[in-house]
C-alpha cells in the first residue's frame, strides 16, 4: 500500500539519495536484494522439490494475480488514503505451502507490470519489491520456526500448523505495515504520533482480516478445494465497506452543489501544507473570494437560477487555476483558493496577486442564467504565511478581512494589509465582550414613549437595548448591534429584549395602563420559522394580550429573504401580535410587498420628520406616505420629532403617533413609570396646550405654522 497523500512527494523525496526517505528506501532494497537473488535463485535449482504443481498452490497463485490487479482505495480519517491490494490472504497462505521465490514471483511481477504500464516514478516499485521480499521472508521464517519445518522445504498444511500460522500472518502484518507507515511519515519530512497511529489503526481494519483469513483459507483446502473461493466473501466485504468509507468521505469534504472541496477540507489542506512547510522554503497563499450582489440575482431570479450560477463560477475558477491549486467552496457565494508561492523578495505576492487577477478576469465574463445575461463581479482578499499569519483558521480570517477591504473599496483584489485590521480587531473583541455581556445580564432595555398625536395620551413604548459596559460606560444600540447582526449572538440577544419588554408590559397592566411595547427583529429572526413559537411562549408566560406587542421591521431585512419574511411574519400576525414596517422610505421595498406582509403599521424615518417644516421636499414625502398608510388601513408612527412646531404638522397632515424628543428620550423602567406618572398628571396637557396654531392653507399645500405670540 501507499498512501495517496504522499505520492507525488515520494517521488520527488528520493530524488537525492541523502535524504532521510532515499537512505530508507535503499536499506529496504539492499537488505531485500541478496533474500531475492536467493530465493529465485533456490527455486530455479530444484522447482519440482517444492511442490509448485499442487492444485491449492494453483488456486492460490491465481489468487494473488487477481488481488494485485485489483485495487481500492481506502479512506483514513485525516483525509489521507492508501491503495490497498487484495492478495493478502492468499500471499500468507502460499507463504505457509510453497517456496519463498515462488512467493516473492506471484506478488511482484504483476505489481511491477502494472507500477511500469502505468509510468510510475522508479521509487516506488523498487520499494515495494524490496518491502514484499522482507515481508515474505520474515513471515516464512517465523512459521518455520513456530511449525518446525524446513525453510527451503515446505510441506502439506497439517491441523497442528494452524497456531503457528496465525503467528505468521501476524508477523506478516506487523512487518508490512511497518515498512509502509514508516516510509509514509518519511516521506512527510516528519514524524507525527498521531497519524502513525492513524495508519496503523487503519490497517488493523482492513489489512488485519484478510490477513488473519489465511489459515482459514488452508483449512478450507483441506477438506475440499471447491470451498476455497469462499474465502473470497470476507475479501470482497473489505473491499466494498472501504469503497463506502471512501465514498462517504468525500461527500463529506466536497460541496454538493459544485463538487469542489468544502471549508473543512480546505482547512485540512491548507493546516497541512503549514505543518510541513520549510522554514525557508516556498510561501503559501490563501484567496477568499466573494460575489458581489450575488444576494439580489438570487432573489429576483429564484435559487435554482441562483444554483446554477454558484455551478458556473466554481467550474470557472477550477479552469483557471493548475491542477496543484485548491479550489474550495466555502459556502453561500464564498469560494477560496489555496497555492504554494515561489519564495523569494516580493515573488509569492506578486505571484499571488498575478493569479487573483487571472481569477477576477475569468469570472467577468458574462454568463447565462435563467434566460439572462449576467455580468458577475467578485471580491477578492488575498493573505500570505508565513507573513500574515501561521495558522489555517487565522489566515483564512486575515483573507475574508482584505476581501472586506477590497468589497468596501470597490478595487475588486486587495491584499491584507494589518494597518487596516483595527476595526476588525475591535468588532472581534466588542462581539467577545457582548457574549459575557448577555451572560452577566449587562445589558438592560429603555423605553421611549408613543404618543397619540391630537391628545398627547401615551398608547405605547418602544424598546430600545442598552448596554452598560464596564469601560465604557452606557453604550446605545447603534454601537453594539451591527456587529450582533452578523452572528447568531443577535438572535439570543433579541430574545433577551423580547422577555424584559414583555415583563414590562405585564407591569404595565398591573399598574393599571393598556398600551404596549414594540421591539425591532434583525434580519436573522425573519428567517427563523421558530419566532413565533418563541413570542407566544413569552406572551403566555407573563400573560400579555399579543395584541400589545408590536414587531419592528425595516424595509431592508424583510427584502433580504422576502418569501421566508412574508410567512414569518403571517405566521406572527395570525396568533394577533402587531407588525410595523419601521424607517419606512429608507429601503427599497416595492408596494406589492407592503401589501402582501399585510402589517398594521407604518413608522416614518425620522430622516423625513427632521426638518420637514423648513423643507418642502421632505413634507411631500411625509404626507404622501400618510396618505398611502392611511389608503392601506394602516396607522401612521412619526419618529424623531423633535419640536411643538414639527408635531403639529403632524396633526395637520393626520398622522397618529409620534415618537421624539419633544415627547421624552428614551428611560429605563423605573424612570419610565415614574415619568408616566407626571405626564398623565399635568405633562399632557401643558404639551398639547403649547402647540402652535395652524393658519388656513391652501388646498394640498402646507403652509409654515405660526408659533402663538
Amino acid at each position: 500500500m501507499t498512501s495517496s497523500a504522499t505520492r507525488g512527494a515520494l517521488a520527488r523525496r528520493v530524488s537525492s539519495p541523502v535524504t532521510p526517505l532515499g537512505l530508507y528506501i535503499g536499506g529496504v532494497v539492499l537488505a531485500a536484494l541478496p533474500v531475492l537473488i536467493w530465493a529465485l535463485a533456490a527455486l530455479a535449482l530444484e522447482p519440482r522439490v517444492f511442490g509448485v504443481g499442487r492444485p491449492v498452490v494453483v488456486l492460490l497463485l491465481f489468487g494473488i494475480a487477481i488481488g494485485e490487479l485489483t485495487s481500492v482505495e481506502v479512506a483514513l480519517r485525516d483525509s489521507r488514503s492508501y491503495l490497498l491490494t487484495l492478495s493478502a490472504t492468499f500471499t500468507v497462505a502460499l507463504i505457509l505451502v510453497a517456496p519463498l521465490g515462488l512467493v516473492i514471483l506471484a506478488q511482484c511481477i504483476p505489481l511491477l507490470v502494472d507500477d511500469l504500464t502505468r509510468g510510475k516514478h522508479w521509487s516506488r516499485p523498487v520499494f515495494n519489491l524490496g518491502q514484499y521480499v522482507l515481508t515474505a521472508a520474515a513471515a516464512r521464517w517465523t512459521f518455520c520456526l513456530l511449525a518446525g519445518q524446513d525453510f527451503l522445504t515446505p510441506e502439506e498444511f497439517r491441523s497442528q500448523d494452524v497456531v503457528p500460522a496465525i503467528g505468521t500472518a501476524l508477523v506478516y502484518f506487523v512487518v508490512n505495515t511497518g515498512l509502509v507507515v514508516l516510509v509514509i511519515a518519511l516521506s512527510s519530512r516528519r514524524i507525527a504520533a498521531r497519524r502513525l497511529w492513524a495508519d496503523v489503526h487503519q490497517n488493523i481494519t482492513t489489512l488485519g482480516p484478510m490477513v488473519a483469513m489465511a489459515p482459514v483459507c488452508l483449512a478450507v483446502s483441506k477438506f475440499s478445494l471447491w470451498l476455497l473461493p469462499a474465502v473470497l466473501l470476507p475479501v470482497i466485504a473489505v473491499r466494498e465497506i472501504s469503497k463506502l468509507a471512501l465514498e462517504h468521505r468525500d461527500s463529506a469534504q466536497h460541496d454538493a452543489l459544485t463538487g469542489l472541496p468544502n471549508r473543512s477540507f480546505f482547512l485540512f489542506q491548507l493546516d497541512r501544507m503549514l505543518t510541513e512547510a520549510e522554514p525557508d522554503g516556498t510561501a503559501l497563499g490563501v484567496m477568499f473570494i466573494d460575489l458581489d450582489h450575488f444576494k439580489e440575482i438570487n432573489d429576483t431570479l429564484g435559487h435554482e437560477a441562483g444554483d446554477a450560477l454558484i455551478r458556473d463560477i466554481g467550474r470557472r475558477l477550477r479552469s483557471a487555476v493548475p491542477e496543484k491549486v485548491t479550489v474550495a467552496r466555502l459556502g453561500g457565494d464564498e469560494f477560496a483558493v489555496l497555492t504554494e508561492l515561489p519564495s523569494g523578495a516580493g515573488a509569492p505576492l506578486a505571484q499571488a496577486e498575478e493569479l487573483a487577477e487571472r481569477l477576477t478576469a475569468t469570472l467577468d465574463a458574462p454568463v447565462n442564467v435563467a434566460g439572462v445575461r449576467l455580468e458577475v463581479r467578485a471580491s477578492i482578499g488575498i493573505a500570505l504565511a508565513p507573513q500574515h499569519a501561521r495558522s489555517s483558521a487565522a489566515l483564512l480570517a486575515k483573507a475574508d478581512i482584505a476581501m472586506y477591504l477590497a468589497k468596501g473599496d470597490g478595487i475588486g483584489v486587495a491584499v491584507y494589509d494589518p494597518s487596516k485590521d483595527a476595526n476588525t480587531t475591535e468588532r472581534l473583541l466588542l462581539l467577545t465582550q457582548l457574549h459575557d455581556a448577555l451572560a452577566a445580564g449587562q445589558l438592560s432595555v429603555y423605553y421611549q414613549p408613543k404618543c397619540d398625536v391630537r391628545t398627547g395620551r401615551v398608547v405605547g413604548a418602544e424598546a430600545l437595548v442598552r448596554w452598560r459596559h464596564p469601560d465604557r460606560g452606557l453604550l446605545g444600540a447603534d454601537q453594539f448591534i451591527p456587529v450582533a447582526e452578523t452572528t447568531e449572538l443577535i438572535t439570543q440577544l433579541t430574545l433577551v429584549v423580547l422577555e424584559q419588554a414583555i415583563a414590562q408590559v405585564r407591569s404595565w397592566l398591573d399598574q393599571g395602563h393598556w398600551f404596549g411595547v414594540a421591539v425591532n427583529l434583525s434580519v436573522r429572526h425573519l428567517a427563523d420559522v421558530r419566532l413565533p413559537e418563541q413570542v407566544n411562549t413569552l406572551l403566555t408566560r407573563y400573560r400579555v394580550a399579543p395584541e400589545l406587542l408590536t414587531l419592528e421591521v425595516t424595509e431592508n431585512t424583510v427584502m433580504t429573504d422576502p418569501h421566508r419574511a412574508v410567512a414569518v411574519l403571517a405566521m406572527l400576525r395570525a396568533g394577533g401580535v402587531k407588525i410595523a414596517i419601521d424607517d419606512y422610505g429608507t429601503g427599497y421595498s416595492s408596494l406589492a410587498y407592503l401589501k402582501r406582509l399585510a402589517v398594521d403599521e407604518l413608522k416614518i424615518d425620522r430622516s423625513f420628520i427632521v426638518g420637514m417644516t423648513s423643507d418642502e421636499n421632505n413634507q411631500i414625502i411625509v404626507r404622501s406616505t400618510v396618505e398611502l398608510g392611511h389608503n392601506l388601513g394602516l396607522r401612521l408612527v412619526a419618529e424623531g420629532v423633535e419640536d411643538a412646531e414639527t408635531w403639529r404638522h403632524l396633526q395637520v397632515l393626520g398622522c397618529e403617533v409620534i415618537q421624539g424628543y419633544t415627547v421624552q428620550a428614551p428611560l429605563p423602567a423605573p424612570e419610565f413609570d415614574e415619568w408616566l406618572r407626571r405626564w398623565d398628571a399635568h405633562g399632557r396637557e401643558e404639551a398639547v396646550g403649547k402647540l402652535p396654531v395652524r393658519p388656513h392653507t391652501r388646498p394640498g399645500h402646507l403652509e409654515p405654522v405660526e408659533k402663538p405670540a
